[in-house]
């Protein structure tokens, strides 16, 4: 004899996990927001982060290049998303001298440089 219980289970799991994958589909489709685009502060305080971590040592005290690339403009390898530089800043990147920041700067950090780095291209543009 079948219980209703043995019976709804597997059909509430199905349910359940069907849901759970459709959630999981939307937000990983959704594009990561710069928490602090457009914020002056922000930008200020992410020049002081990053050069508090040593990134001038690569990317020169303005984020214009030296032995690393200009971060300023618009000539990257991969689009330069807000998601991708914040990847880039906290995971590195494999078969470079990038190395990962995750471990030395919080995440509202991280975007802070990228806010730094989106004004100074915003800047640029501008001229």
């Amino acid at each position: 004899m079948t219980t209703k219980r043995s019976v709804f289970r597997p059909a509430i799991a199905a349910l359940v996990s069907g849901a759970l994958a459709l959630v999981a589909t939307q937000t990983a489709g959704q594009a990561v927001k710069n928490p602090f685009d457009g914020d002056a502060t922000a930008a200020a305080e992410g020049k002081q982060i990053y050069l508090k971590n040593g990134c001038y040592a690569c990317h020169g005290h303005e984020a214009e290049g030296a032995v690393g690339p200009d971060l300023t403009d618009d000539e990257w390898i991969f689009a330069p998303s807000d998601k991708m530089i914040f990847n880039t800043i906290a995971k590195g990147r494999k078969g470079t001298v990038m190395s990962p920041f995750a471990g030395q700067m919080t995440p509202d950090e991280i975007w802070k440089v990228v806010e730094f780095l989106r004004d100074k291209n915003r800047q640029r543009n501008a001229k």
